[in-house]
């Protein structure tokens, strides 16, 4: 009697799943995508025709995140404020963590991932997630004067920090 449930769970998964990929925009069974041929008019005649668009970025191919991240790594990352002032990120984000009392050596995880979120410009929240996750597993010890009584890291105190630096 179970295994008749389950099977019949499974196969309205599979109806319903079918279902809706069949529903979706722009899906059409009866054209073949492999061998559409291209329009015979040059695309500056037809693009005053054009009434929908696609607007999907399933076709883009960025580079991967690691590839960015170690681009970006590489070159040092200047932030300019109205006074044309430049700083480099990694120094900048370097002298506030020494102004907590943690060194940045060279491979040294939070200040990898601090600046990695910075540079992708990445919310406050994320970057509290993003720290206090990776210190929970153990990847970096957080400073001293950065953790709270719950044993988090305080990033509101860090990030606060990082600005004023940055616009000094």
């Amino acid at each position: 009697m179970s295994n008749i449930k389950m099977l019949s769970i499974a196969a309205a998964f599979l109806l319903v799943t079918i279902g809706l990929i069949l529903m979706q925009p722009g899906f059409d069974p009866d054209v073949d995508h492999a061998s559409a041929e291209a329009p015979e008019q040059p695309l500056s005649e037809t693009a005053s025709d054009v009434t929908r668009a696609d607007a999907s970025l399933l076709s883009i191919e960025a580079p991967s995140a690691s590839q960015a991240v170690s681009r970006q790594l590489r070159q040092p990352i200047r932030l300019t404020d109205t006074d044309a002032n430049h700083s480099d990120l990694r120094a900048l984000t370097a002298n506030v963590l020494a102004g907590f009392g943690y060194t940045a050596g060279p491979g040294d995880r939070l200040h990898t991932l601090l600046v990695q979120a910075l540079t992708e410009g990445q919310s406050n929240a994320y970057i509290d997630a993003l720290l206090n996750t990776a210190a929970a597993r153990g990847e970096f010890v957080p400073p001293r004067n950065l953790q709270m009584s719950s044993g988090r890291m305080d990033t509101n105190r860090l990030l606060a920090a990082l600005v004023d630096k940055a616009q000094n």
